[in-house]
């Protein structure tokens, strides 16, 4: 009897995976039953972020598509331990895009998947962007170290931002005696 117990115990978490997609709500049911809405609110206004240490300088990499330069504004914050990048996205030559049932509404909380129909003048059929317009966006980045926040640079290119951050001189760790 004792075996059987022990075989059921290591079995357990083979039982749990078998049941997992079980749990789970069909496919067929609309996105918006099977998904929490407040899962990923802000995933879409939160740009992505690549940090690399490259010795005496950070680099941080943020993909902004379709973000002008004016619109972007790179600030050094907490005595020089974070980078915060903060922008919006500003479209005036796009119409109003009209819904399904006709009313006006904003693309940025329809289905990725859902048909659109505008109106007689756009010749726009769907929308997928991430940035809708008019969206702001925030991201601040916290570093393992302290920068020299008078020598940073920032460059944007194909709607990449990269910020070149070099690291302040002296800050090195150093050892404390321990008294007797």
């Amino acid at each position: 009897m004792s075996l059987a117990r022990q075989f059921f115990r290591e079995m357990r978490p083979l039982f749990r995976m078998l049941e997992e997609p079980l749990s789970r709500p069909p496919v067929y049911y609309p996105r918006s039953r099977r998904i929490d809405p407040f899962e990923n609110f802000f995933a879409d206004t939160r740009p992505a972020i690549d940090i690399h240490d490259q010795g005496d300088k950070y680099v941080v990499d943020a993909d902004l598509p379709g973000v002008k330069k004016e619109d972007i504004q790179v600030r050094v914050g907490e005595d020089g331990r974070s980078i915060t990048i903060e922008g919006q996205v500003v479209e005036t030559n796009r119409p109003p895009v009209q819904t399904e049932n006709g009313a006006e509404g904003s693309q940025a909380a329809a289905d990725a998947t859902a048909v659109t129909k505008t109106d007689d003048t756009s010749t726009q059929i769907s929308s997928e962007r991430q940035f809708t317009r008019n969206t702001s966006f925030a991201r601040t980045v916290w570093l393992p170290r302290p920068i020299d926040a008078s020598n940073v640079s920032a460059k944007l290119n194909d709607g990449v931002l990269s910020i070149t951050i070099n690291k302040a001189a002296g800050m090195q760790g150093t050892t404390i005696p321990i008294e007797d």
